[in-house]
């Protein structure tokens, strides 16, 4: 068996995944993500990096060592497994962490500081300024033993309603919630 055609084969199919991945990159993302149970692990980065590894270890081992046959597929596999773990581990898994986003449940704000900055009257709704982890939303607030609270006051959220928190006043001496500013 011509090994060579093997490699230029899967590398040639793995730089066209490749190039085909930056156009389409999120829709096969997501049909591989039912294949291999949404494991970063196998991320289509992973696997066609791993494929194009296969098909260029093998080439250039073809043609710098005298190995053939089962030994040149198995030295090529070995290197095309150390690319694709170098690549998950010091690219995919470091981009995963990277992620950020603006979105939020207004669930995810219980316990959470904020500061009213529209007062807020004993019977009625006044306006928080809430910091979440990609910057801060201001949100309609209400106290929640009906006491007012006045505007600059931080305030710790007690639950959510209907897209309204309800607040109440931070107590001077208290470290409830100061690690969420």
């Amino acid at each position: 068996m011509d090994w060579t055609l093997v490699f230029w084969g899967c590398f040639l199919v793995g730089i066209l995944l490749t190039a085909l991945s930056w156009i389409i990159g999120d829709l096969l993302e997501g049909l591989t993500e039912g294949i291999t149970g949404g494991s970063a692990m196998f991320h289509p980065v992973v696997w066609v990096g791993a494929l194009t590894a296969f098909g260029a270890a093998g080439l250039i081992l073809s043609k710098t060592t005298l190995l053939e046959g089962a030994f040149l597929s198995l030295s090529a596999l070995g290197l095309s497994v150390v690319a694709s773990v170098l690549l998950y581990l010091l690219v995919v898994k470091p981009m995963e962490n990277a992620e950020s986003s603006v979105g939020f449940r207004m669930s995810d704000l219980i316990g959470r500081q904020g500061e009213v900055i529209t007062a807020i009257p004993a019977e009625g709704c006044g306006e928080l300024l809430v910091w979440t982890g990609g910057g801060h939303t201001n949100q309609i607030a209400s106290s929640l033993h009906h006491h007012p609270i006045p505007q600059g006051a931080r305030v710790i959220i007690r639950k959510v309603e209907e897209s309204v928190l309800w607040v109440t006043p931070v107590e001077p001496n208290s470290d409830e919630g100061v690690n969420q500013l």
